[in-house]
């Protein structure tokens, strides 16, 4: 089978569609949103020039792809089910190049829930039945839409709790990190969810993510960095007799910078007051490594209840290395040690975290977080609630409201077609014909990408909605 053949790219059932229309359709509009009752309360949209550009733009319809869809469709479904008609004028009339226009609000920007942030049209009258055959396709901006607002929404708290407790915010672009690659469905998926998390935090280990700012954005500079760091098959070795041996290697041969440390192969309480105990071996190495200039040590449990746990290596961290109070009042590490936390973690584990913290006079400096399946896996398409909806038709030459209300009124669709404005830092959703400037922009049409962005303006625009207090 051919990779990527435009024509296979959609749900089954919407191969039926062209002839179930009414008959002289001539124009199908349909929109994109996050619909009441997502879980944030502002969306950041983001994915959809990588979309465009891998799937979308150029001669995408060829006389190979129409072929192979018809002889599949004709066992998958039926004899005489596929297109084969419509995909042909495509071909033969706009040389294999989509005639749709799609609308979109910039990437990158907050928008409210229950607005529009997309819309799709037809350009060519025989082609109506385009667009929701490319919903499939289209509807997947979720996923790094999605990943984007929750590395946002983690950003917003982190902030919060950085200012309330005195903290100091040079460390704010690393409070989280995404160690999300191994735990992704795809390499694709970690690229999207990766670069997605990379508009509002520069910590990652997923380097499949680097290459998409890119490929894709027009942006050759690297967004995400990492540190040195251990894992459980370094760390044991030489077994819990030569646990501290090993960590003792591991210092000696680490290199000047940042050097995280997981703790929990064994007792990670044992570890941690060995590490403070004054005079032991493990001690002086910690205080040797961090005599070298800008470098950190980050002790990282790995196990247990998070919030108990935190507070627990916290406090004995404390108890070995020392601290001091912020001008808030709140206790930070004298030394440059710190405490990363990255098992198990969502939004409101790390919430919980923060204000644990803050109840216990830690301050939120002390801390970074790392999520993997909490952002690479744990959202879906029903987390920010987003749905591709008609909402207009156009038959012999007249529009026509469309629209959806079943009894679960979350449900109910828009009707017509509309503008995106702007009210201040809030966006509203108005009919078409309404005044103000519209914020959806022209991205693509008739296979062609209208709007080109870099990630450096996207990021922009997401960290403008993150820092806000």
């Amino acid at each position: 089978m051919i990779e990527n053949n435009i024509c296979l790219l959609t749900d089954s059932y919407k191969v039926t569609h062209h002839y179930f229309y009414p008959e002289g359709t001539e124009k199908i509009y349909s929109y994109l949103e996050s619909r009441v009752g997502a879980e944030f309360n502002k969306t950041i949209f983001y994915g959809l020039q990588y979309i465009i550009k891998k799937y979308l733009e150029g001669q995408v319809v060829t006389q190979q792809k129409i072929d192979e869809a018809d002889r599949i469709i004709s066992t998958h479904i039926g004899e005489g089910i596929f297109n084969k008609k419509g995909w042909q004028y495509i071909l033969d009339n706009h040389d294999g190049r989509l005639p749709i226009e799609i609308r979109a609000v910039a990437e990158g920007t907050p928008v409210d829930v229950s607005n529009v942030l997309m819309t799709v049209e037809n350009t060519d009258r025989k082609s109506y039945w385009l667009p929701n055959y490319l919903e499939s396709l289209l509807l997947q901006v979720w996923y790094p839409s999605t990943v984007a607002t929750l590395s946002a929404e983690v950003r917003k708290l982190s902030n919060f709790y950085l200012e309330v407790t005195g903290s100091q915010k040079d460390n704010l672009d690393f409070m989280l990190h995404d160690f999300g690659y191994r735990g992704a469905t795809s390499t694709e998926s970690s690229r999207l969810a990766g670069s997605a998390h990379l508009l509002s935090f520069s910590g990652t280990d997923t380097i499949p993510a680097l290459s998409v700012p890119e490929n894709y954005y027009n942006d050759s500079n690297i967004y995400g960095f990492s540190v040195q760091a251990t894992e459980h098959s370094v760390m044991t070795s030489l077994g819990p007799e030569g646990e501290i041996s090993q960590i003792l290697n591991v210092i000696d041969k680490a290199k000047e910078g940042i050097l995280s440390i997981v703790i929990d192969s064994y007792n990670y309480r044992n570890f941690l007051s060995e590490a403070g105990r004054s005079g032991s071996e493990l001690n002086e190495a910690i205080l040797n490594f961090l005599d070298g200039e800008n470098n950190k040590v980050v002790f990282r449990p790995d196990s247990g209840e998070p919030v108990s746990t935190t507070i627990d290596c916290l406090n004995l961290l404390s108890d070995g290395f020392g601290s001091h109070l912020t001008s808030e009042g709140y206790k930070v590490f004298d030394l440059n040690i710190g405490l990363l936390w990255g098992d198990g973690l969502n939004y409101q584990k790390i919430r919980d975290i923060l204000f644990a913290m803050k109840s216990s006079g830690w301050a939120a400096q002390n801390i970074i977080f790392g999520m993997g399946g909490g952002l690479h896996t744990s959202v879906n398409r029903d987390t920010q609630r987003n749905a591709f909806k008609c909402s207009a038709q156009l038959r012999d030459g007249q529009w026509h409201d469309i629209f959806k209300n079943p009894l679960d009124s979350s449900k109910k669709s828009k009707t017509g077609r509309f503008k995106l404005i702007k009210d201040n830092s809030s966006f509203r959703t108005v009919p078409i014909d309404s005044e103000g400037d519209d914020q959806l922009r022209c991205v693509f049409r008739n296979g062609e990408l209208l709007v080109d962005d870099k990630f450096e303006d996207i990021k922009s625009r997401a960290l403008n909605y993150s820092n806000f207090l």
